[in-house]
């Protein structure tokens, strides 16, 4: 990828390029306003009758549904431009990176006995397929030199993980489930020896912006498959009153961490750094439909970790600074005032935020994490008596944790640390930690230094602020050790790239003009 074919993709924005697109299409305009209209009748006849305020609710519906509307009509073609330039920037490793993302859909759920019996079913064949593809394209392109990925594959923040690749593979010796720690092991290396490839490919940062928005559109094509699913499964889709995946199956956790992602983004990129924001109706749709997803799948975990890494944003980003502090200062004598005057409307509210936040959970099930500080105990347990070796990489957790415990639906500890912990005791964890605490590192310090560029170091908030948001999610669910984490991946290689660059010479601090340069000039 190079810097024209992005320059020739922005030119193409232009206000009568938007015109041209809309004149030429006019169909999707028809079914879009026959959707809205179709859209409103089935509002107005479902609540006008059913509900005291039905007739008020179906106004107020109407009456959001004008400016998102607008907004919609705003947003297509600014979201077209993206799919234009993604497919200008289209290279060799995006069908490979497409491919370990459809190896992670899941069509089925199987407990430990049935993964015992049988465990490359047919479903199993959706993901060992494409995951045996990626694998065989980088062997090619590996003796092809197309490029030469090994040096990269064991050299900085790739060359950490792959060592803990290398420590599950050998803990398939005394694994409580030999075969199943070996596959997972090499599926998970495979993942890394990707990622590698691409860190020896790239040429500028460029690359990382690119995948870091290819793998946006996963995430953003998971939700409306979430969606599509809510009116087609009313029952499954909305298990429990929270939002999740039927087909493919997406746990509510992940619905959540998937809203949170195109949020955070969202609100990167209408609040850059330097500049103005572009794009902002397409952004803002964004975050509406992430922030809506977010909610509905009550995920307490990913809305608290987005909350944080929102504060981390304003702690880099001055103008997210400024309206934090007048927004503060214009609320703060309204509250004090309102608190003054109806003590009684804010215990409400208080009350209200606090029965959302436990999902008429009890509290004992709050207090134990809906039940994970029962697993981890037992986790811990089961690691006190290996202490030096753990049980197996991705097989410890399943079969010696969650099988006897009578959890076999439950493929994983829902915490990567006690995961990595229990599998290869602290082999793995030391390699698996380093990577990640050098990411911190390398992304504070790209943000922080002039030597980089205004869209590096734009680039390099928004992984910062995904990173907070996976590190401390990664505390209570697998988000980083687990097949595959393509989005911490691509971190991953952006804080490869900046500890490249930090090794050489500055990439984008000026140079002051030397005498004898001017005076060359002068004569010329």
């Amino acid at each position: 990828m190079n810097s024209s074919v992005i320059a020739r993709t922005h030119e193409d924005q232009t206000p009568g390029h938007i015109l041209d697109l809309r004149r030429r299409n006019p169909l999707w305009v028809i079914v879009f306003f026959v959707l809205v209209g179709f859209s409103i009748a089935v509002l107005v006849s479902l609540l006008a009758g059913s509900r005291p305020f039905g007739v008020l609710i179906a106004a107020a519906g109407i009456i959001f549904a004008i400016p998102t509307t607008i907004l919609i009509f705003q947003a297509f073609p600014q979201g077209w431009s993206k799919i234009q330039i993604l497919r200008q920037n289209w290279t060799w490793w995006h069908p490979l990176w497409f491919f370990i993302f459809f190896s992670m859909l899941v069509f089925r759920i199987r407990d430990v006995g049935a993964a015992k019996a049988n465990p490359l079913d047919a479903w199993a064949m959706t993901r060992v397929l494409p995951e045996a593809f990626v694998s065989l394209a980088l062997i090619i392109r590996l003796l092809l030199k197309k490029p030469n990925w090994m040096r990269a594959l064991f050299t900085g923040i790739p060359g950490a993980m792959a060592v803990y690749c290398l420590v599950c593979v050998a803990s398939t010796a005394w694994s409580v489930n030999a075969s199943w720690t070996a596959y997972k092991s090499l599926e998970f290396l495979a993942d890394v020896s990707l990622l590698a490839a691409i860190v020896a490919s790239a040429d500028s940062s460029l690359t990382y912006q690119n995948l870091l928005d290819w793998t946006l559109t996963f995430y953003g094509l998971s939700l409306v498959g979430v969606w599509i699913n809510l009116p087609i499964w009313p029952a499954e889709a909305m298990d429990g009153g929270r939002l999740t995946g039927v087909v493919p199956v997406e746990a509510s956790n992940s619905v959540g961490t998937s809203g949170a992602v195109l949020c955070l983004i969202s609100l990167c990129r209408l609040m850059p750094l330097f500049g103005r924001a572009k794009s902002k109706a397409w952004y803002i749709l964004l975050f509406i439909f992430g922030l809506i997803s977010m909610v509905l799948s009550q995920t307490r975990n990913s809305e608290a970790a987005f909350m944080v890494a929102v504060l981390l944003v304003v702690v880099f980003q001055k103008q997210l600074r400024k309206i934090v502090l007048v927004g503060i200062a214009v609320l703060t004598p309204f509250v004090a005032v309102s608190v003054l005057l109806s003590e009684r409307m804010w215990i409400k509210a208080g009350d209200l935020i606090l029965s959302f936040a436990e999902r008429d959970q009890s509290s004992g099930a709050i207090g134990s994490l809906s039940g994970r500080t029962a697993w981890w105990a037992y986790g811990m347990e089961q690691l006190a008596h290996h202490p030096f070796t753990g049980l197996g990489a991705y097989a410890a957790g399943r079969f010696a944790v969650l099988g006897k415990l009578g959890v076999g639906a439950a493929a994983m500890m829902h915490s990567d640390w006690i995961e990595v912990a229990i599998g290869t005791s602290f082999w793995g964890l030391i390699p698996f930690a380093g990577a990640l605490i050098a990411a911190w590192w390398l992304l504070i310090k790209c943000i922080r230094s002039n030597a980089f560029s205004p869209e590096q170091r734009q680039l390099g908030l928004e992984c910062l602020a995904l990173l907070c948001m996976l590190t401390l999610h990664s505390f209570f669910n697998d988000e980083l050790s687990w097949h595959c984490p393509l989005l911490y991946f691509m971190i991953l290689g952006y804080a490869e790239f900046i500890r490249q660059q930090r090794k050489a010479e500055p990439v984008y601090a000026p140079r002051p003009t030397q005498l004898w340069q001017t005076q060359t000039s002068t004569v010329s």
